[in-house]
Order: structure tokens, then C-alpha cells, then sequence
């Protein structure tokens, strides 16, 4: 399993390393430009303040953290047997004496991990980089945010995985896969499906404590419970494809 997870690494890991520079800039920038845009937005709003936990979620767990994130984790989805078959280097991988399901348990693993330190990576150079800009943000706020982003989140790279290994090409996957998202968000948007809201779940909107911006005790566990369960799905009904397909 170790060596399967090693080649799963192997073969993302430019995707990977790619978007943890992204993310990492993301995290840059905010800090940076934290001063200017609250000093912007309380003259806009004369009378009122902006806390820098509130400027925080705004910019990341509200703003472009969790699309970004999202973007990320489809892509982090993709490859596996039907790739390899494209490739023509399916027989390699299938002529290893390893079942099929390793082949993509390992896969899903090594995903799933790449796609929870994405979630980290903005929210510690926040926490290293706020003393220089006169801030502070808690270590243990942006761990709880990283936790929410992933845990609600995972289902939509269990979706660009499983769309891997069931269309062909090399856009097909990443590109449906974009488009259910979008069209999933805008459902969730309607009062009779927020039910299926798992953004709000992953940003914590409902669960903030007060004003303060921050994580408390309360958690949206229900929402988290029903997405990992989707995501356990899609992983299952991709194990099934691989396994009954003819390479």
C-alpha cells in the first residue's frame, strides 16, 4: 500500500505542489493586504469597526479560500486506470500484484491527504506572518477552519475522482466536474434545499461564535456526517468502475 500511495504521489504531486503556491500567495496576500483594506472599509463605514478575525473569514474561509480549495480538490481527483489507459501504461499498473481496489484505495488516500494540507497551508502563513503586520491570529482557529474546509469539503474530490475513472479525456473529468459544483451551489442556494448547504458548513457561517468570527464548541456535524458519507459513496461506486471495467 505504501509503494501504491508513493507512484499516487508521483503522479500528482505537480498539481499538488502547484496549487499549494497558489494557496500559499493567497495566504501572502491577505496578510499584506490586511492593514489597507480595513483602514478602506471603516472609512466606508464611518462609526464601525472591522476586526481582523472578521477581515480573516471574509478573505479565506468566506472568500477565495474555499473556491480555490475546491478548484484544488477536483483537480487532486483526477488520474487513476482510465488515465493510465489513455496513456497506454494501464498494463504496468494492472500487471503489479496488487488488486485493483488497492489501486484506488491508495489513490483515494494519497488524495484525501494532499487535499487536507491544501487546506492548512493559507491558514498558517496567516498565523506566522499576522505579527508582522501588527495582527494576531490563533493557531488553533485556523486549524479548526482548515478541519471544516476539509471534513465538509471532501466530497466534492471524492466527485473529481470518481469522474476520473468513469470519462474519458483529459478535460471531461475537471470540466463536468467544475459544472456540477456550480450548479450544486446554486441549489443549495434555494430555502427548501439549504439543507444540502455543505458550504456554509465549510466557511462554519452558522456555527460563529457571536461577532467574534471564531469557531466555538459547536460544530455543524450533521451537515459534515451526510458529505462524508456522499464522499464514501463515490469512492465505493469507483472502486466498483475500476474493478468491472475491461482495461
Amino acid at each position: 500500500m505504501m509503494m501504491l500511495m508513493r507512484k499516487a504521489w508521483l503522479e500528482s504531486r505537480g498539481r499538488f505542489i502547484t496549487a499549494a503556491v497558489v494557496l500559499a500567495i493567497l495566504g501572502v496576500s491577505t496578510v499584506l493586504r490586511a492593514p489597507a483594506t480595513i483602514a478602506g472599509w471603516e472609512a466606508h463605514h464611518r462609526g464601525e469597526t472591522m476586526s481582523y478575525a472578521l477581515y480573516i473569514w471574509l478573505s479565506l474561509s468566506h472568500g477565495f479560500l474555499q473556491f480555490l480549495w475546491v478548484v484544488a480538490a477536483v483537480i487532486l481527483g483526477l488520474g487513476g486506470l482510465r488515465r493510465e489507459q489513455a496513456h497506454g501504461s494501464s498494463g504496468f499498473s494492472l500487471a503489479l500484484p496488487v488488486s485493483r481496489k488497492a489501486h484506488v484505495v491508495s489513490r483515494a488516500l494519497t488524495g484525501a491527504g494532499e487535499a487536507a494540507v491544501l487546506a492548512l497551508v493559507p491558514g498558517l502563513i496567516v498565523v506566522a506572518l499576522s505579527p508582522l503586520a501588527g495582527f494576531h491570529y490563533p493557531l488553533g482557529q485556523a486549524l479548526l477552519f482548515a478541519a471544516l474546509l476539509v471534513s465538509a469539503g471532501l466530497v466534492f474530490y471524492a466527485l473529481g475522482f470518481f469522474l476520473s475513472e468513469i470519462l474519458p479525456g483529459e478535460y471531461a473529468a475537471p470540466g463536468v466536474g467544475m459544472g456540477i459544483v456550480a450548479a450544486f451551489y446554486v441549489l443549495t442556494r434555494l430555502p427548501r434545499f439549504d439543507f444540502l448547504n455543505v458550504f456554509d458548513a465549510m466557511d462554519g457561517k452558522k456555527v460563529l461564535v457571536g461577532q467574534t468570527f471564531y469557531l466555538g464548541d459547536t460544530y455543524p456535524f450533521a451537515t459534515i456526517v451526510w458529505s462524508l458519507l456522499a464522499a464514501l459513496t463515490l469512492a465505493i461506486l469507483t472502486v466498483i468502475e475500476v474493478t468491472r471495467r475491461d482495461f
